[in-house]
């Protein structure tokens, strides 16, 4: 994805995941067993472990940031890494003549061209359910964007995105989390944040000057290098602040727990076919009143993780309150 020519064994056995997001990829197009190594906090996600158990047994050898003891990670004799970005992580393994390669996205588009990507690398059956699956991904992206296409800007909420708390951490601009707010009818609030617009820490008065009709919390953990927890602590916390209960979101009812399923759908893995159905219905209900995200939700997992979630998983996965 990053453009370079790489030279890979025609046979991939052993897979070095530096990447967290995209190790619910690997799973997805059936390369689980050939895991030998994986981010830190991957493996905290309660749904990844019943999905797939194994998952406990991968040592864990990338730290926050993607650093690994390189020793011990040519011990494990991957035939490829897949890396954290594709800059300064890439050039430890170059150095070494490790094959790495990069296989993140930023857009809609690049994660088309990232999971076919991933399935001729891993070859054998993953290049047909990679091809499967962006089939699943392409027909929901055309449903939305035919839906949303004539909405009117005064139609189109303000969102802020929040990644965690405390710090007050948000997404936004120049990232995927901009790219789905804008798809799904949304203006984000905080597009002229610097940088890439991942990860970014903000003040509660800065929020409170964009004032967005909705506020969408994640829940922390995998790539920020945290355990998992849940959204719902973080607004808990957030509310301790007197400034939060001015947000007109916070007024209309309108803060919502973004779901994590294997992974956080909202960040970087193959469950962004579920976000964009998740943010559409939840930005304009009236527009997508005939998508029911529990059996969305439902039936995504039995067709692309061979898993059939139960009533408890969905109420956990949608932040269903008891």
């Amino acid at each position: 994805m990053a453009g370079e020519e790489i030279t890979l064994p025609v046979t991939i056995n052993r897979i070095g995941e530096q990447f967290p997001a995209h190790t619910i990829t690997d799973l997805m197009l059936g390369v689980g067993p050939r895991l030998v190594a994986i981010p830190l906090n991957v493996k905290s996600i309660p749904f990844l472990r019943k999905v797939y158990p194994p998952i406990v047994d991968v040592p864990e050898l990338f730290q926050s940031g993607g650093a690994v003891n390189m020793e011990d990670l040519l011990k494990l004799k991957p035939d490829v890494v897949s890396t954290v970005d594709a800059a300064a992580t890439l050039k430890p393994f170059q150095a070494i003549g490790m094959p790495a390669l990069y296989m993140g996205f930023q857009t809609y588009p690049q994660l088309v061209q990232s999971i076919s990507l991933a399935g001729q690398v891993y070859g054998g059956t993953a290049t047909q359910r990679a091809t499967d699956y962006n089939a699943y991904l392409n027909a929901k992206l055309d449903v939305v964007k035919s839906r949303i296409a004539t909405l009117p800007a005064s139609q189109r909420p303000s969102v802020v995105h929040i990644a965690s708390y405390p710090p007050l951490v948000i997404d936004g601009g120049a990232s995927l989390i901009g790219t789905w707010i804008a798809l799904a009818g949304g203006t984000d609030a905080a597009h002229d944040i610097p940088g890439a617009g991942a990860h970014v820490t903000i003040s509660i008065e800065q929020l409170l000057s964009w004032n967005p009709d909705i506020v969408i919390v994640e829940t922390p953990g995998g790539d920020q290098g945290l355990a998992a927890d849940t959204g719902q602590s973080v607004i808990t916390e957030l509310s301790k602040s007197p400034l939060w209960q001015n947000l007109q979101a916070v007024q209309s009812k309108r803060v919502y727990v973004n779901p994590q399923g294997l992974y956080p759908w909202d960040r970087f893995g193959p469950e962004e076919a579920l976000q964009i159905q998740w943010a559409s219905k939840t930005l304009h209900p009236e527009l997508f009143a005939d998508v029911d995200m529990r059996e969305v939700t439902r039936s995504f997992y039995q067709t692309y993780f061979a898993y059939t979630p139960t009533e408890a998983d969905l109420d956990q996965i949608l932040a269903v309150k008891p």
